[in-house]
């Protein structure tokens, strides 16, 4: 009986799902926080970009991000609505720091490296590159160019924030879910069930996450409520970790390899900008608020809303409160992206 033949796209999925748990694993036996992320999304990046053809499933990716928003919930806690009245005022220095990475990167990538209105302006917005290519669809724009230059972006961050916390280190107190027990079936069913629920509101009113935000929403106030007191066991979360660095590695393909050397430069260069004003926020609001500094470094980085989620509740951080700004910089975005792209149409 001949052996079946296994479809070229499953085996590209498999062999992506390999790699990213290769370096997740080795990251982990470093002692990295959040390792099967970090890791993970380092090894696929390279071997993409080395010419291995990395592929995940777009489909996939929906329950891979609602089971990690479930897990990231559990991190929220009363402390967190103690600490939300500070947040009106943090969204407030958000919003000018926001102001200020843009005009900067704009100013780098256009004035100083030449490269055209459109693509300085795109390659600026911190985020959100599905609603700014859908918003920009009028415009004349190397899109290749923007989303190398915006997967620079995310790769540096996922990788930078969890070696900061390793330097630097991160608040030692655990989160509550590691006290939790671990989650029957009748509580990951409601907890699915609420998540997804969730999720496919968010989904249809077009919020940024909303399979990720909408798993986090459903179990937090799952677990504020006493409705359930449990966390999604390890044997599930590590392989959606994999899936994510997985997720995000694969943005990078192998002909990227050829614009690269052309990219990298203005990229880092407006990358380097953008950082320096999100990280004069994340002080001040530091400064003035006394929330943790690797706190606000994620709070307030250009980019990776689900990936940088994660990434905080893995390093005891209250992920509501990274969520949370990282939505409010996308609907900033959301009014100001138009705005911008007319500005650029008519000096066409």
């Amino acid at each position: 009986m001949p052996t079946p033949r296994i479809p070229k796209p499953a085996a590209r999925f498999a062999l992506t799902l390999a790699i990213s748990a290769a370096g997740g694993g080795v990251a982990a036996l470093v002692g990295l926080p959040a390792a099967w992320i970090a890791g993970g999304l380092f090894a696929v990046a390279f071997a993409s970009l080395a010419g291995v053809n990395t592929h995940f499933p777009r489909l996939l990716s929906q329950p891979v991000f609602l089971m990690l928003g479930i897990y990231s919930g559990s991190g929220v806690s009363q402390e967190t609505l103690q600490q939300m009245q500070t947040w009106p005022a943090s969204f407030a220095i958000l919003g000018l720091s926001l102001v200020g990475l843009i005009a900067g990167s704009y100013w780098w990538l256009h004035g100083r490296c030449g490269w055209s209105r459109n693509d300085a302006l795109l390659s600026s917005l911190p985020g959100a590159l599905s609603f700014v290519v859908a918003a920009a669809e009028n415009l004349k724009a190397d899109m290749k160019k923007v989303a190398i230059a915006q997967s620079i972006r995310l790769l540096i961050l996922v990788e930078a924030v969890p070696l900061i916390g390793f330097l630097v280190g991160h608040p030692a107190d655990a989160i509550a879910a590691t006290e939790r027990p671990v989650a029957g079936i009748l509580d990951l069913v409601l907890l699915i069930a609420c998540g997804s629920a969730a999720s496919l509101l968010f989904d249809r009113l077009n919020v940024p996450g909303a399979w990720m935000l909408g798993g986090l929403l459903a179990s937090s106030t799952l677990l504020l409520s006493g409705a359930v007191d449990a966390t999604i066991p390890d044997s599930v979360v590590v392989p959606c970790m994999i899936a994510i660095a997985a997720i995000a590695g694969s943005r990078f393909r192998p002909e990227d390899r050829a614009v690269l050397p052309y990219i990298i430069g203005p990229a880092l260069g407006g990358f380097a900008i953008a950082v320096a004003f999100s990280a004069a926020g994340a002080i001040l609001v530091t400064l003035l608020f006394g929330v943790s500094i690797v706190q606000t470094l994620l709070a307030f980085a250009p980019g990776a809303l689900e990936a940088l989620t994660v990434v905080a509740f893995q390093m005891s951080i209250d992920p509501a409160y990274v969520a949370a700004h990282h939505v409010v910089r996308f609907l900033a975005l959301v009014i100001a992206v138009p705005i911008l792209a007319r500005w650029l149409g008519r000096g066409a």
